[in-house]
């Protein structure tokens, strides 16, 4: 095999192997929301060990009704807490709200991080009938995600290999063409050659 074949062969190979990571990527960040989960990133160590900073959690929507003690749930935190960011903790207690409350009869929620000393200080009374509670989680893979919010790492990441690939495409017609041409001629060449006496 020449030197020129060898080249080809090792970049036809990197492409495959680029294009199936790609499509593996693909298949992490949109599979799961097809499926009806959820994602979230854990940034904090507020549920370590059990989920590590830096997890994927991929949540199922549940009615509220279905929620037990010890589930792990992400949820807004109440307005009064100045907290915009979605929490994700496990549900440590489960009350029903007295008939002189704000909320007569509904459930109200406790909540406490695993690796944190004291329980969340608010009580709440979740939005809706629905509620997000953790399935799965992945360590580690949201630093992956964490990673994307960085315009450089954008650009080597998506930019980068989509140029790459263009150029291969285009190296590859080019090549093609070439061949198709150089075979049209050597034709000609040969017809050429018949026919003189």
């Amino acid at each position: 095999m020449s030197a020129g074949g060898r080249g080809r062969r090792i970049v036809s190979v990197l492409t495959g192997v680029l294009m199936v990571g790609a499509l593996l990527l693909a298949a992490l960040m949109v599979l799961p929301t097809l499926l009806g989960y959820e994602r979230y990133v854990i940034i904090s160590g507020s549920m370590e060990p059990a989920i590590p900073v830096g997890s994927v959690v991929y949540d199922e929507v549940v009615p509220v009704a279905d929620l037990e003690i010890g589930d792990v749930i992400t949820f807004v935190p109440p307005p009064e807490y100045d907290i915009s960011s979605p929490v994700t903790h496990r549900i440590i207690q489960i009350t029903v709200a007295d008939d002189g409350s704000s909320h007569p009869g509904q459930r109200v929620i406790r909540t406490q991080g695993d690796a944190n000393p004291d329980p969340d200080p608010w009580r709440m009374v979740l939005d809706g009938d629905q509620q997000p509670r953790v399935a799965h989680h992945l360590p580690y893979v949201g630093y992956f995600y964490m990673a994307l919010q960085v315009r450089w790492v954008q650009l080597l990441l998506i930019a980068l290999p989509a140029f790459a690939l263009v150029v291969y495409i285009v190296v590859t017609l080019w090549r093609v063409s070439g061949d198709a041409v150089r075979e049209e001629r050597a034709t000609e060449q040969a017809e050429r050659e018949e026919v003189a006496p």
